[in-house]
Parts: structure tokens; C-alpha cells; sequence
């Protein structure tokens, strides 16, 4: 069995040298056919440049239309920068606005209390003086009945 291994082992050694020792002969029909395909190789690679070519004035386009479009944008950055500086003044006139109001109304606060104090006082020294009246007419209509009748009818009794 060994034998037999070995024997076509050899066999297909010398089988493998014998078949790199043919010749393939090379024909006029072999030229022409890599010349044709040297043709389509070279009309393939002229379709391909022009395909990138027109790929590339594609992206060209494209870039052209970003370009616009980021000039808008800037167009309309700067447009909101100079409506932020009007907002930021606005903001102070606004500010200054209210800051105004809120010390005119505690002016109106502060002008009522002190307005409203010397009547206040007033009032108050004019009740005093209501109730000494009232008590000396109480003392009188006492003593005397007719002046009681006339405080009576008067309703201060």
C-alpha cells in the first residue's frame, strides 16, 4: 500500500512537469482580442473621466449653493446682532421705565402720608374738642331742662 502511495506520488510529479513544458501558442486572433479589449479598457476609463467631470461640476454646484446659503445665514446673523443691540436698548429703556414708575409710586405714597397727616391731626383735635362740647352740653341739659328738650330734638341727647 505504501508502494502504491509512492509510486503515484511520483506519477503525478513527473504528470505536473510535463504539463508546464507545453507551449501555448500565441495567434493573430489573441492579439486582436487584446487589442479590442485595450479599446473598451481606454473607451471605459474616457466614460469614467467623464462621469467624474461631470460629478464634479455636480459638487461644484452644490458647494456653490452652500456657499449662498451660508450667506444668508450670516446675512441673517447679523441681522439679529443689530436687533439684540436695539433689544439690549430696549431692555434699558424699559428698565429705566420702570424703575421711574415704581419711584413715582412711592412718591404718590410718601405725598399722601404726609399730606394726610396734618388733617389726620386735625381731625383729631377737633374730636377732642366735639366730646368737651358734647360733655358740657350734657352738664348743662342737667341743670337746664329746656336746653335738654332742644338737645333732644336736635338728636345729640
Amino acid at each position: 500500500m505504501k508502494n502504491l502511495l509512492v509510486i503515484l506520488f511520483f506519477i503525478s510529479l513527473t504528470t505536473g512537469a510535463f504539463a508546464q513544458v507545453q507551449e501555448v501558442p500565441f495567434t493573430l486572433d489573441d492579439r486582436d482580442r487584446i487589442m479590442r479589449t485595450e479599446e473598451q479598457i481606454k473607451s471605459t476609463n474616457d466614460k469614467i473621466e467623464s462621469l467624474r467631470n461631470e460629478m464634479n461640476a455636480k459638487f461644484d454646484a452644490v458647494d456653490q449653493r452652500f456657499d449662498a446659503v451660508d450667506q444668508r445665514f450670516d446675512a441673517v446673523d447679523q441681522r439679529f446682532e443689530t436687533m439684540e443691540s436695539k433689544f439690549d436698548l430696549l431692555y434699558w429703556l424699559f428698565g429705566i421705565l420702570f424703575g421711574l414708575i415704581t419711584f413715582l409710586i412711592g412718591y404718590i405714597m410718601w405725598d399722601r402720608r404726609t399730606a394726610l397727616f396734618p388733617v389726620q391731626n386735625k381731625t383729631h383735635e377737633l374730636d377732642g374738642r366735639m366730646m368737651q362740647l358734647e360733655s358740657l352740653a350734657r352738664a348743662q341739659a342737667k341743670k337746664d331742662p329746656a336746653f335738654a328738650e332742644l338737645l333732644k330734638i336736635a338728636g345729640l341727647l
